[in-house]
């Protein structure tokens, strides 16, 4: 970044004979709000630029506020009709000059801005000295403008991941879908590849400019996770990729989460038990995870009065988290003696073990989405129980993925489970829209606040429902379904997912 910042400030003397001084680590700190500066009645602020202008830098739209962008590209130049080019432009549309550094600090200390308008009291007014005007504007001329790593004019590198403990078979299909899907999606860019040539000549309308070839990598992790971070710096420095997309593991993903923080790189939406384990921009996950599940588990069983319980499992990781999880929440894990039974097992596993057993036994399904002859399966056992799920189930998870479905026989990909495809065609789709709808910032953090407005809007391809996300908001299905299995019937109640 320090590069970066020299070298534009040597444009800048070339272009005007004019210098600016600054700090841009400084100013990304007082972008953010983590160093704070007083308002002009005297009161610190709670929050930094950030909270209104987003990471970004471009800006908002909320309950009828519109935050303007203040990038580099933008802020430090005449904003004009540009639609003009197209359409008839109206004469009410606003035109205002560049900002420069001095006219950027009578907007914050006064909020006149260049051309005489008085923003409204939305727009805080600062006590700002000289010094934090230049770290300031140092960091807003960097902000979103230069192309991100691993995206040029032709070309998108993205990567999946995976992990050693996950499953062989589901990990494959999902590199089988992943790799499916980018070819169908190069395929039909070959035409807008060419617009976008085009379009940069002739000043074309600007959408053919968007499209790109994508190229997929997979990232398959080895050894112990403390050596993960290391595997995934290497890779990044060899040969960067501006995504990480699906992926798939087991009971450990918070160094890939770490990493894609790090790096600024957006993590969408992998096939693992868990959800974001710290806060983190980067990174979007379908669900809370084994942890939220765990802690509905405990609450189903203690309003039962149901304490002590032995876990069936096969993998040790998670295993070991969920006895974990239950034992913060007052639930016993035991060798003999207990009253319930926790199993973890996937699904034809699950069903041959509840054959005979007479104790209530709660299932926590995970990444395994039941349908209809699963669960007709877990009934005819005659088992008493709970199923904990935060995916759909039966009849309606039937007709959820019956696109899936019709997407994999067109491919001759019928033998690839169907929830697994299902799950990595939606991280693929999310990818895709968040760049669709990119004007010219391609930063990841824009693509990212695109997606808080628009997620739910997606081609819905997932098993989990109900899909959103918004500012500081990273799960985007926010709870599970509780089953009860009684007489062979499931009676199904939805759960929001419980705080930590």
């Amino acid at each position: 970044m320090r590069r970066g910042f020299a070298a534009a400030a040597l444009a800048l003397l070339g272009a005007g004979g004019l210098a600016w001084a600054g700090d841009a680590e400084r100013g990304r700190e007082l972008y953010e709000g983590r160093a704070a500066l007083p308002a002009v009645e005297g009161a610190p602020l709670a929050a930094g630029c950030v909270a209104c202008h987003r990471p970004s830098g471009m800006g908002n739209f909320e309950g009828g506020v519109a935050v303007p962008p203040i990038a580099g590209p933008m802020l430090f130049r005449p904003l004009d009709r540009d639609t003009g080019h197209y359409f008839k432009a109206s004469d009410s549309w606003r035109v205002r000059p560049a900002y420069d550094q001095a006219s950027l600090g009578t907007l914050l200390r006064s909020g006149r801005t260049p051309d005489g308008h008085v923003l409204p009291a939305t727009m805080p007014r600062y006590v700002l000295g000289e010094r934090e005007l230049d770290d300031l504007t140092a960091y807003l001329r960097t902000l979103s403008s230069s192309p991100p790593a691993g995206l040029d004019d032709g070309t998108v590198r993205i990567a999946t991941i995976s992990t050693p403990d996950a499953d062989p078979s589901r990990r494959d299909a999902m590199l089988a879908t992943l790799e499916h899907f980018v070819a169908q999606k190069n395929g039909q860019s070959r035409h807008e590849a060419h617009r976008s040539t085009q379009a940069t000549r002739t000043r074309e309308m600007v959408m053919y400019r968007k499209f790109r070839v994508w190229r997929l990598e997979h990232w398959a992790l080895q050894g112990d996770a403390s050596t993960w971070s290391a595997q995934l710096d290497g890779w990044q420095a060899r040969q960067p990729v501006y995504a990480v997309v699906a992926g798939i593991g087991g009971a450990q993903w918070a160094p890939v989460d770490a990493f894609c923080e790090r790096h600024r790189l957006p993590c969408l939406l992998p096939l693992v038990d868990v959800g974001a384990e710290a806060p983190n921009f980067y990174s979007l996950h379908y669900h809370a995870g084994v942890d939220a599940d765990a802690r509905l588990a405990a609450q189903t069983l203690k309003v039962r009065g149901l304490r002590r319980v032995a876990l069936w499992g096969e993998a040790p990781g998670l295993t070991a988290r969920v006895r974990d999880g239950l034992e913060r929440e007052g639930i016993a894990v035991v060798e003999s003696g207990a009253d319930a039974l926790v199993s973890l097992l996937p699904p034809a596993l699950h069903v041959q073990r509840l054959r005979g057993e007479s104790r209530p036994v709660l299932w926590l399904a995970g990444t395994h989405a039941l349908g209809t002859a699963g669960l007709e399966a877990v009934a005819a056992t005659g088992a008493r129980g709970w199923i904990v799920t935060p995916m759909r189930t039966g009849e309606a998870l039937e007709r959820q993925l019956q696109r899936t479905r019709l997407w994999l026989r067109v491919r001759g990909l019928e033998a690839l489970p169907v929830d697994v495809a299902a799950s990595t065609l939606q991280a693929a789709t999310v990818l895709g829209e968040g760049l669709a709808h990119v004007d010219f910032a391609f930063t990841p953090e824009y693509v990212l606040e695109l997606l808080e407005h628009g997620l739910e809007n997606v081609i819905p391809w997932s098993p989990y429902p109900r899909l959103a996300i918004g500012p500081d908001q990273r799960i985007a299905s926010k709870g599970s379904w509780v089953g009860t299995l009684q007489a062979g019937a499931i009676d199904w109640r939805w759960e929001p997912s419980p705080a930590p």
